[in-house]
């Protein structure tokens, strides 16, 4: 499977500046100098973990916990190179289905393409229940109630401004089924969409912290869950 590195800059932001910053330190000739430059490399190497490695493993078990018994309908929002999709859709069975919806914005995620997405879901072996769609989660094209699940990972928080943000909790929630569960992990806004989820009367919902696996250097990965 094909991976994209989440937000590509920030991490090069990081091996730049902790280059330059060893190099100063080099000339400065203080040890202390050198800290700077080695907790942004940690940082660096943090980010990269989460985003190559730690995500999936994190995906994997709130795939667990959904306890799929393969018929149901998925949205999977923000799909990018597919992590959530393709570990539903090795649940799933015909006539259960997995759509993933994505603008293919390549600042999001690096290689972030309709097609790298579908050659991973024909080298996984699950094109039979999963299918691709370009659109703007802000304006989903889909029928309401037609989703038993509605996913994203670290897709929201790309969404801008505010207002575009809250409207895509919106659709999503239009479009779930009734006892319909929305699942997002994001690093940003949780307590935003968890306020939004409130006000269309939402009373069950639950967000955690993702531990380690779901850390992007200081920033953490949080799981909100909520039935409709």
């Amino acid at each position: 499977m094909k991976k994209g590195v989440d937000a590509p800059l920030v991490p090069i932001v990081f091996l730049l500046v902790g280059i330059v910053g060893m190099v100063m330190a080099v000339t400065s000739g203080e040890w202390t100098n050198y800290l700077f430059p080695i907790v942004l490399f940690l940082f660096a190497g943090m980010y990269l973990y989460t985003s190559l490695w730690g995500k999936y493993k994190l995906i994997k078990r709130v795939v667990g916990e959904m306890q799929l018994d393969g018929h149901e309908r998925v949205l999977d929002l923000g799909t990018g190179h597919g992590a959530f999709l393709l570990e539903i859709a090795r649940q799933l069975r015909v006539p259960g289905k997995v759509t993933g919806l994505d603008i293919w914005n390549r600042g999001d995620q690096s290689g972030n393409a309709v097609e790298e997405t579908q050659r991973n879901i024909d080298q996984a072996g699950v094109h039979d229940v999963s299918e691709l769609v370009t659109g703007n989660m802000t304006q989903l094209p889909f029928a309401d109630n037609c989703f038993d699940y509605v996913v994203a990972s670290l897709a929201i928080h790309n969404v801008k401004p505010k207002a575009s943000r809250q409207q895509a909790i919106v659709e999503a929630y239009r479009v779930l089924k009734p006892n319909g569960q929305l699942i997002i992990l994001d690093i940003e806004h949780v307590g935003e969409y968890r306020r939004k989820l409130e006000q269309l009367g939402v009373k069950k919902i639950s967000v955690q912290h993702a531990g380690l696996n779901g850390m992007y250097a200081l920033l953490s990965t949080r799981i909100l869950k909520a039935k409709k």
